[in-house]
């Protein structure tokens, strides 16, 4: 993407909220259930979104670095997508298409299958991340006649009740008060080479220490290695925090599943479509998945849409349901398919590489400028900076993280932020302008280091865990 591109310069006029945005946020606490009546962390009510660039009905504008949550891969709507959307309306309408097909459904799935890695040759519909998942799991488990599911905590796999009770929390401990437990799944720690289990302080860690953990604990004393049917995984932990884990662990997990027959089903829900420099994250490292499942940047901008991509042994013969009403209605596949063709066409890839360039130049000095940027962890246009009170004792500084982000909003940029987390994340489009994400990284440095001069006060649960680590380190 050429420099020279044209965009609103983000701007924020206001205090936040502004007034117009008060008034409607104090509308909607009247109207909405608890979650919806917290606007600390986006003090604003959109008015308008133009590729890259979000505005609330006060006329404040910033750079957009959550792309819906990674829905938004070329920006706002693109007229492609837009397009292929409105044009597929008019002609099919809404359609129950595991029932009744139609051309946009077949030809998304072939194309698919085309750019999917090898070995993938079938396509199930889904209607969002969540269900997909689900959805992976009962393919996998039909498939070897096993029972059960190897995950890893620290991932986020969706909001359905057997997901947010059995396969982990990406928070540091459960907040709910309403955990739930439920069999057919163990879990391992997620591969993290800075801040790891049983270890105090700062990484570099290995990783393959977790997959020690599996092979000398997990399959010796909770459970046999003939009663897993897959192994479920993000190849990039988004929620918990940009977690890239190493070519060394990977090798071993892989080893693991072709030694023991586990399916590998990789969570691509935030990482497909070129979020992470490749079209599917397991490109990155030529990983060969039984079950891939896709959502988020599938959409493109256009419909929502969800789906699994699955080998003949996982998907040919199986008699799985997957879809529903809304699963790949004919408007959703045309926006979809347009997508991927833009991304391709557009060298969507080819920017996010230089996008990539620039957080690592920005951002990544960060560690040896402030004590509390403890890790700058980068892959394509997924980017996240872990916050710590202190580099001795890396203890989470949920604190500073959320004043960071708030010092941010008053600069005109809006990442991704969530009280209790410490993992300032950014997910710009793909083809965001590089000028304008290196002015974004530039504020995200530049809001640090004001946040540094005066770091907040971190919440009580933190000091039992420095004097602890201090303790431990002598």
């Amino acid at each position: 993407m050429a420099s020279s591109v044209e965009y609103v310069v983000p701007s924020v006029q206001t205090a936040l909220p502004g007034p117009r945005s008060r008034e409607l946020l104090e509308q909607q606490s009247r109207v909405v259930y608890g979650p919806m009546r917290e606007y600390d962390e986006m003090p604003l009510v959109l008015a308008s979104k133009a590729d890259w660039i979000l505005t609330d009905v006060d006329g404040n504008a910033w750079a957009d670095h959550q792309s819906c949550w990674g829905s938004t891969p070329l920006g706002a709507h693109p007229a492609a997508v837009e397009e292929a959307v409105i044009e597929a309306q008019a002609r099919y309408g809404m359609e129950i298409t595991d029932y009744v097909t139609s051309e946009p459904v077949i030809s998304l799935a072939k194309r698919l299958v085309e750019i999917a890695p090898p070995g993938l040759t079938r396509v199930a519909p889904s209607v969002s991340g969540t269900l997909a998942v689900e959805s992976g799991l009962k393919f996998a488990r039909a498939a070897t006649g096993r029972p059960m599911i190897l995950s890893f905590l620290g991932q986020y796999h969706g909001e359905a009740s057997l997901l947010t009770a059995a396969l982990g929390t990406d928070l540091s401990e459960v907040t709910t008060g309403s955990a739930q437990y439920v069999p057919g799944f163990v879990f391992a720690p997620y591969p993290n080479a800075f801040r790891a289990p049983f270890h105090k302080g700062p990484g570099p860690y290995d990783d393959g220490m977790y997959i020690d953990f599996i092979e000398d604990w997990l399959l010796v004393h909770q459970v046999e290695p003939e009663q897993i049917a897959g192994v479920l995984i993000e190849p990039i932990a988004g929620e918990g925090g940009i977690l890239i884990p190493s070519d060394e662990f990977w090798r071993r997990l892989t080893g693991l599943c072709q030694r023991f027959g586990w399916m590998m089903i990789l969570d691509e829900v935030q990482t497909c479509m070129g979020r992470c420099g490749t079209m599917f994250a397991a490109e990155r490292w030529d990983l060969r998945p039984d079950l891939l499942l896709l959502g988020k940047g599938m959409a493109a901008g256009g419909q929502p849409l969800a789906g699994v991509l699955g080998t003949e042994r996982a998907l040919a013969d199986s008699d799985v349901h997957s879809g529903g009403t809304f699963a790949w209605v004919p408007p959703a596949c045309a926006g979809a398919l347009a997508g991927i063709d833009a991304i391709l066409r557009e060298n969507a890839l080819d920017n996010v590489a230089q996008l990539a360039a620039i957080a690592e130049e920005v951002l990544t000095p960060m560690v040896d400028q402030y004590e509390q940027v403890g890790d700058v962890r980068i892959a394509g246009a997924f980017i996240g900076i872990e916050f710590v009170t202190d580099r001795d004792t890396i203890a989470p500084a949920p604190a500073f993280h959320r004043d960071v982000h708030h010092e941010l909003m008053r600069r005109g940029v809006l990442g991704i932020t969530q009280w209790g987390k410490w993992v300032y994340r950014m997910q710009p489009a793909l083809n965001m302008p590089p000028d304008l994400f290196r002015w974004s990284c530039d504020q995200v440095r530049d809001a640090v280091d004001e946040v540094s001069k005066r770091p907040p006060e971190e919440p009580q649960i933190l000091d039992r865990w420095q004097s602890e680590t201090r303790r431990a380190r002598g």
